[in-house]
């Protein structure tokens, strides 16, 4: 990636059914001035998915995901890269992981780094039961089975995040 390429926004939908199969579609939107990812050759793109895919892998491996106290590992599926426009490129994520659910209470919990960020993003939560708890930096707004979560740019995040869901 080229060093003039910035982030500009990012979005994430986290999806997890009653089995505690989870699936993550995550969006990453840049602002490219130059024009390198539009410049790209077919070839030269192939690497680059293969590049941030693995930096992604990197990043969770370095995160603890834990459902009902028991560690799970984040894996990518899948990565593509496309433009909206020349300036604006946008890298998409596809990941999985799976934990095991019970009746009554489930937690959900992430631990990773605390970082500053320097872009807003957004999330969105769809969990097989009634979210009782949410324990996230960022602006969250809860919906029955729903969690929305909004981070603007420079705020303090990461740390450990955890959500508290009842599952009947």
């Amino acid at each position: 990636m080229s060093e003039k390429v910035t982030p500009i926004f990012g979005i994430g939908n986290f999806v997890m059914d009653k089995l505690g199969n989870v699936t993550q579609y995550m969006f990453f939107h840049y602002y490219d001035p130059e024009n390198y990812y539009a410049s790209l050759t077919k070839e030269m793109l192939d690497k680059e998915i293969e590049l941030v895919k693995g930096n992604m892998q990197n990043f969770l491996d370095d995160e603890e995901i834990l459902i009902n106290e028991r560690k799970v590992k984040a894996i990518v599926v899948n990565t593509d890269i496309f433009l909206l426009d020349v300036t604006h490129p946008v890298i998409e994520f596809i990941i999985k992981f799976k934990g095991k659910l019970k009746r009554g209470v489930n937690v959900y919990e992430n631990v990773y780094e605390e970082e500053i960020t320097e872009y807003p993003y957004e999330a969105i939560w769809r969990l097989p039961g009634k979210i009782l708890n949410a324990k996230i930096k960022g602006q969250i707004s809860i919906f029955d089975s729903f969690l929305k979560i909004k981070v603007n740019k420079g705020i303090k995040v990461g740390g450990r995040e955890r959500i508290e869901f009842l599952l009947a």
